[in-house]
């Protein structure tokens, strides 16, 4: 059982760094790993909204650069050493077709990529999850279907020795949080 310190200590721990090791491929067993931090992820009814497009560069050199090439040049700049990206997609509807749309899908999304970074951090890797990409060139190349939308690319891999880790800066708490109402203006 975890401690009640280590998923904090997890959390602080996880960043979003720009300087990957491009000489560290990741392993299958890694990106299993991955995989299943995603698969337990909770979502409304259970419905699993998410669906992942692994490019590995390593198993896949094409698909990664098909990727690649969609994100927009300041992404570009960094993710090139990242050894996988993965495009993050949420479903629009439920499964069940009596079910109608899924208003919670790209929140459950959004909590399963969080699972993903976490895990990531958790095995000694770094996970950056960036919007900056063309969804339409994105939606081609992949052959995504009309009833999921695109919500992320996630540069995963191995941080590079030394590389400068910026300190969090969060706004305070009272901010945020607020007990009973919201705060009168």
């Amino acid at each position: 059982m975890m401690s009640k310190q280590d998923l904090l200590s997890l959390m602080k721990a996880r960043h979003s760094g720009r300087s990957y090791d491009p000489t560290k491929a990741i392993s299958q067993k890694e990106m299993d790993i991955l995989i299943e931090a995603v698969r337990l992820t909770p979502s409304c009814f259970g419905d699993e909204p998410w669906r992942y497009v692994i490019c590995n560069k390593q198993n896949n050199q094409s698909a990664w650069k098909k990727l690649f090439d969609c994100l927009d040049e300041s992404n570009q700049k960094w993710a090139k050493d990242a050894q996988v990206l993965i495009i993050s997609l949420s479903a629009k509807n439920f499964r069940k077709p009596d079910k109608g749309g899924n208003f919670w899908a790209k929140h459950d999304t959004g909590a399963a990529n969080y699972a993903l970074m976490l895990q990531a951090t958790a095995i000694g890797l770094m996970a950056h999850q960036m919007g900056g990409f063309d969804k339409d060139k994105i939606i081609e190349r992949f052959n995504v279907p009309d009833d999921f939308n695109v919500m992320s690319v996630i540069a995963v891999g191995y941080e590079e020795e030394g590389a400068e880790v910026k300190e969090k800066n969060r706004k305070p708490i009272e901010e945020i949080f607020f007990y009973d109402e919201w705060p009168a203006s």
